[in-house]
């Protein structure tokens, strides 16, 4: 065995500090020096009272601002995949470098995105294919992967141990064999305590893991002892799928309004390496699906973010663009139907809908959407955009027809109430998580159920769109009461497209030991002393087989889904792909404005801006005597010649000992900025700053 066996890649290393030194360069040439801002602070401190020596030399000052204005510096396009093709380049170089087996290149976390996967580098002097073995704590928890003939190899390595030691064996198609012993470093993480509990192992697919999708931004790989074996932060995670083709799809990283509507989708392996982006106009929040056709439907937010979760896009796989859209404001009211959750979600008005999943019935082209905020699944008619009928308690629906609404069959017949994650069995049958907010409509909303009360399920239903009728087939759940109520997130699948062989998350409990109580809703997250669980179940034939726990005083703990997949998937990892960015932002909204550019002041040190290519991004803070909550509104203001373009910058104040600490982000598209040089500006409580940018398309 070697004994910790594995160098560190200098190649890539050196690759990696040059493209970082890169970047830093671009930006050190970009910002104002502090001896501009100290001049600008000077400038302030003048005596008011203006004598004609002054006026003199505020035309000068004038024309000195002009000037500046017209040496303001052009942001260059950061490549934002400069570090991941370096990586790719080395790797491929090493890979003609000629390793033996016996003495592979062992490359820990290469991608800087995956530090429990590696890679291992080695060449045979025949095409030769083989098995990679990691070892697990007992034999059941192996993980096991495949490689394909070739004579270089560049050898995925997936499920190590954080923070220690795993012994990886590779095995050639000949017989030939070496094992390495290969040591990771901490993922820094708390997610509490994670035990697991199995009752039943005759259903339970120790070669799957777990993959559970963190509240917090992180999705991590878990096994059958409860211990991690995957780990990353490369995007969000309120929305991970496998995509047929054994990749990942998953949010982008970039928020484009808080807390969680982002940017777009990126397409990854389990080693981090980013294949495509998808750049959507209204960003991605909580779900997408993968079509028959390959293409992409996505939840997503009206083009103008003015309304959030009630907008629907098809995305063309191929190209990015927008092929299909559905607008619910189109077809609903805003105020039918309401549930009582729009009361202790502490959402914004905006939110009106909260669609937080989707799923699609091809044998009807029916778009199915989990509107919470409705406590209803609704379903479409993609082809002409129509409603075709919804699925949830009728109480306080005026405006739509009541034909379009199911009538209960069964004693045991119960509605659902701020559900999430719908998704259609192979018969048809409909299964969602009834988070079980209130139990009644916002209408009844004195009536709402509470304390030891509360209780969630996994439900299934039937429904028959000819009678239209609606019956329900098995739940879990209800039987656990308050200790497993869990008010918002969480989900549940079908590991076998029947009702047999349900996966089950519920995700949000929160619990005071002082109070004893588990009736706590969203905007109770962040309340101290609450302890944080999720139960992670497999539910055969309606009996638990097996359990995952994740509980601790730590918001790691709350769990958004979690789905099953092995780490050794059809994904091939292909260090020779060069990613792709598709679509776009779409041109981004804003105000005229019309500020008088001679007030402008240098903006201080300490603030971003990055031109990625799809947009212009900023990011920095500042400190004020506004209250927090007298805080004017901030704006990134674009002037090219009499064009004056304000973008609202997004807020975040906290009290501190000296005044109002704020920080600060922001973005605009670069879509519609075309043909012109516009110089950038931000206006922060009041005060306009001239950053000493300027964006030109060429």
């Amino acid at each position: 065995m070697k004994n910790k066996r594995y160098r560190e890649l200098a190649a890539i290393l050196v690759m990696m500090t040059m493209t970082v030194g890169s970047i830093t360069t671009v930006a050190a040439e970009t910002e104002i020096t502090a001896e501009e801002e100290t001049t600008a602070e000077t400038e302030t401190d003048e005596p008011e009272t203006e004598t004609v020596e002054d006026a003199e030399n505020a035309d000068s000052e004038a024309a000195e601002t002009a000037d500046t204005q017209s040496q303001a510096t052009a942001l260059e396009v950061t490549d934002r995949f400069a570090q991941q093709t370096a990586v790719d380049e080395a790797l491929l170089q090493e890979a003609s470098n000629g390793y033996s087996l016996d003495e592979a290149l062992i490359v820990v976390n290469p991608y800087g995105m995956s530090p429990l996967s590696a890679v291992a580098v080695f060449s045979t002097e025949k095409a030769c294919g083989g098995t990679v073995t990691v070892k697990g704590k007992s034999a059941e928890n192996d993980v096991t992967g495949t490689f394909e003939e070739a004579t270089e190899h560049i050898v995925p390595i997936y499920g190590l141990y954080n923070n220690d030691t795993t012994e990886v064996v590779i095995t050639l198609d000949d017989g030939t064999s070496a094992t390495f012993e290969v040591t990771t470093e901490d993922i820094g993480v708390d997610y509490g305590t994670i035990q697991t509990e199995m009752k039943s192992e005759a259903s339970y697919d120790y070669s799957n893991l777990t993959f559970v999708c963190s509240t917090m931004g992180t999705l991590y790989g878990v096994d059958a002892a409860g211990d991690i074996r995957f780990f990353t932060n490369i995007g969000g995670t309120l929305g991970v799928h496998q995509l047929e083709n054994g990749h990942l799809l998953m949010p982008a990283s970039y928020v484009l309004k808080s807390s969680y509507y982002k940017e777009g989708m990126i397409e990854v392996d389990l080693l981090g390496k980013i294949y495509r982006e998808y750049m959507i106009p209204g960003g991605q929040h909580h779900d997408f699906v993968e079509l028959p056709d390959g293409n992409l439907l996505v939840a997503s937010d009206s083009p103008d973010l003015s309304t959030v979760e009630d907008y629907v896009v098809e995305i063309d796989r191929e190209t990015g663009a927008v092929v299909w859209e559905l607008d619910m404001k189109d077809l609903i009211s805003q105020e039918d139907g309401q549930s009582a959750s729009m009361d202790s979600d502490g959402s914004e008005e905006a939110d009106w809908f909260h669609n937080n999943g989707l799923a699609y019935d091809a044998e009807n082209d029916l778009v199915l959407l989990s509107a919470r905020h409705k406590d209803a699944i609704v379903a479409v008619n993609k082809e002409d955009k129509s409603l075709a009928w919804i699925l949830g308690d009728p109480t306080g629906w005026d405006g739509v027809d009541p034909s379009y609404f199911f009538t209960p069959e069964g004693e045991d017949f119960e509605w659902f109430y701020a559900q999430h994650n719908v998704s259609i069995l192979d018969n048809g049958d409909i299964a969602l998580f009834d988070n079980g907010t209130a139990k009644v409509k916002r209408v009844d909303g004195d009536n709402r159920v509470s304390g030891d009360n509360v209780y969630s399920r996994a439900v299934v239903y039937q429904i028959d769109t000819e009678n239209m009728t609606v019956s329900q087939v098995t739940e879990y759940g209800k039987e656990r009461g308050a200790d497993w109520y869990s008010d918002w997130i969480s989900g549940v699948v079908s590991l076998d497209g029947t009702q047999d062989h349900l996966w089950i998350t519920a995700g949000s409990h929160l619990h005071s030991d002082e109070e004893n109580r588990s009736d706590y809703y969203p905007k109770d997250m962040f309340v101290q002393g609450l302890t944080k669980t999720t139960h992670i179940d497999q539910v055969d034939n309606g009996e638990l087989s097996f359990e995952l726990t994740i509980s601790g005083d730590t918001y790691n703990a709350l769990t958004y889904r979690s789905f099953r997949m092995p780490l050794y998937t059809e994904g091939k990892y292909d260090p020779s792909a060069v990613p792709e960015v598709l679509g776009s932002l779409g041109e981004t909204s804003y105000e005229e404005s019309s500020i008088d550019v001679s007030t402008a002041e240098a903006l201080p040190d300490g603030w971003n801006f990055l031109l990625d290519g799809s947009k212009i991004s900023v990011n920095g803070s500042f400190q004020t005597q506004t209250a927090a909550a007298d805080l004017l509104a901030g704006k990134m203001i674009l002037i090219s010649g009499e064009s004056q373009r304000a973008y609202q910058l997004t807020q975040t104040p906290s009290e501190g000992d000296d005044g109002t600490n704020v920080t600060v982000k922001g973005w605009t598209a670069v879509d519609g900025l075309e043909g012109q040089e516009w110089d950038i500006y931000l206006e922060l409580d009041g005060v306009l700053y001239n950053t000493g940018y300027m964006y030109s398309q060429a």
